[in-house]
């Protein structure tokens, strides 16, 4: 009885408890911001080589369609798309505006893929703007999220390549031609297949070719330009510059001009790469000079001087000056913005730390109530055991009253037998054949005198022998019968007269009965059958 109590007790009280914190963790909010892979299809960026009219409606579409899906992470990439399209339109600022307008949804994107396109596009707007030290801050920063994808073997190659030869792209700009050897000697080491990385490549062989080791340039340039025009890639506009100032390195005039204008036809055609346009058609401009084709020189000059002055007018002072107010604005709009997010945040905690207080309330309540219901439950229980322990002590008493009379009653038999055994003894000598009718009945008498007694025992100590024999099986009855008068403190002698052995016979049946219950010479009998009895009793 006590141990079922204290097992609803405990019941009770973790019942409670799975009751009080799955309402605190149903009210909490998990942060699950983990770096994750979404799919976002590639045919816009595909589509921009070909046609960027579609390309431009294509990722328009998709960012309404996202924007009211509220899919953060796929308007992000949309953005970027768009901003890819305007900056290989030229329209640097806009291109801008669209990267910068995005930048505040970052903070709330678990997906950080299109963050590190984000930043990537930022820093090379920037690296355009010629603010070196913030495109790298930029580059950098997408650098570290493709850090983590790799970590987490998330497709690596496509994140973390990518960032190393952006930087690497920034500082050749920076003419930091070192640098920017060390990270292209990065996409190399990241690259787990032993597939050619043509974009690094073609920028290994223009850096070496500022670098004048012109053999190493070769090596890097060599068969490049096959890879890029089957994919219709809008990178061969750069790869066959950089192959025509090797060629005008080394005095390849006619080469020269070959690469030049095929550079020339994949920037108007493809509508990529704007930002070489200026430095090709000048170069071209001079060679044709230096071939006497003054037609021709004046052609590309002119239109050289066009694009420099349309095109990149973001180089001159007047509109760094603009875009440093623009900069500036935008800025400060995004720490307005984060104030306005703090203000909300904290707002928000308000309201949590109110929420927190009633849960605590709450709890205490419950915890108050649990602690009051186990105090009785353990009140009740102590009472319980209390009148447990009063029967159990009344039963004792009972049972140790039923044994002492059936000790009594058992001496009185012996008692009995004495006398009626001295009187057999005298009528033995005068009438033989009388003592020996007497004598047989006397015995039969005698037995079942012994046997009702036996019944007698087995009532008043109802679970003796079964507890005997369910710890020695191999016990007789004339056993049992031994441990019965042991257990009401017979000595050997009234053993004897009531077993009709004699005392010897007793002390070994005695020996057999220890042997029987495996004790040793030193324990005690009658110690081990007071056990068995206690164990009875409880």
């Amino acid at each position: 009885m006590k141990i079922s109590y204290l097992k609803d007790i405990r019941r009770f009280t973790i019942i409670c408890f799975g009751l009080v914190f799955t309402f605190i963790s149903t009210a909490q909010i998990i942060d699950t911001t983990a770096f994750s892979i979404q799919t976002f299809p590639e045919e816009g960026f595909t589509l921009a080589m070909r046609d960027q009219g579609k390309a431009l409606k294509y990722f328009k579409d998709r960012a309404d369609h996202y924007l009211t899906e509220k899919d953060t992470a796929n308007y992000i990439h949309c953005m970027v798309g768009l901003a890819h399209i305007e900056q290989n339109r030229g329209n640097y600022n806009k291109a801008f505006d669209i990267v910068w307008n995005t930048l505040p949804l970052t903070n709330d994107v678990p997906d950080k893929f299109p963050v590190l396109k984000l930043y990537r596009k930022l820093g090379l707007l920037y690296g355009i703007y010629g603010k070196d030290s913030l495109a790298l801050h930029y580059l950098n920063k997408g650098l570290e999220i493709g850090k983590v994808f790799h970590n987490a073997k998330e497709n690596p190659l496509a994140k973390l390549t990518s960032g190393y030869f952006s930087i690497a792209n920034q500082y050749i700009k920076m003419n930091d031609y070192n640098t920017a050897l060390t990270y292209l000697d990065s996409c190399y080491i990241d690259q787990s297949s032993d597939q050619r990385h043509y974009y690094a490549d073609a920028l290994y062989g223009h850096v070496y070719t500022q670098k004048g080791n012109y053999l190493k340039a070769e090596t890097y340039l060599n068969n490049i330009i096959p890879f890029f025009e089957q994919q219709t890639h809008g990178y061969q506009a750069k790869a066959n510059a950089y192959i025509a100032d090797l060629k005008l390195a080394t005095g390849e005039q006619d080469s020269a001009i070959y690469y030049y204008e095929r550079s020339l036809r994949a920037i108007d055609s493809l509508m990529v790469h704007n930002e070489i346009k200026p430095d090709v058609l000048e170069k071209l401009a001079l060679l044709y000079y230096s071939k006497n084709d003054r037609s021709k020189a004046f052609k590309y000059m002119q239109g050289a001087k066009f694009m420099s002055d349309s095109l990149f007018n973001t180089q001159s002072r007047h509109n760094k000056s603009l875009f440093e107010i623009k900069n500036q604005y935008q800025k400060d709009l995004s720490k307005q913005k984060e104030l306005i997010l703090a203000q909300n945040n904290l707002l928000e905690l308000k309201d949590k730390a109110g929420f927190r207080l009633k849960l605590l309330i709450g709890i205490l309540l419950v915890l108050i109530i649990i602690t009051l219901i186990t105090y009785r439950l353990k009140t009740r229980m102590k009472r319980m055991v209390y009148e447990q322990s009063v029967v159990q002590e009344k039963n004792e008493a009972i049972l140790e009253a039923k044994n002492k009379e059936l000790t009594a009653n058992a001496l009185q038999i012996i008692e009995k037998e004495h006398t009626v055994t001295e009187l057999l003894d005298a009528l033995k000598a005068s009438d033989p054949d009388k003592y020996r009718t007497l004598s047989s009945q006397h015995k039969r008498d005698n037995k079942k005198l012994w046997e009702d007694f036996n019944l007698r025992f087995a009532k008043v100590n109802n679970k003796f022998y079964a507890r005997l024999l369910e710890l020695h099986s191999d016990l007789t009855p004339t056993d049992l019968k031994l441990c019965a008068l042991i257990k009401l403190n017979f000595d050997s002698k009234e053993m004897s007269q009531i077993l009709a052995i004699s005392t010897h016979g007793v002390h070994t049946a005695r020996s057999r009965v220890r042997k029987k219950l495996g004790l040793s010479r030193e324990d005690s009998l009658s110690n081990y059958i007071a056990t068995i009895v206690q164990k009875e009793a409880s």
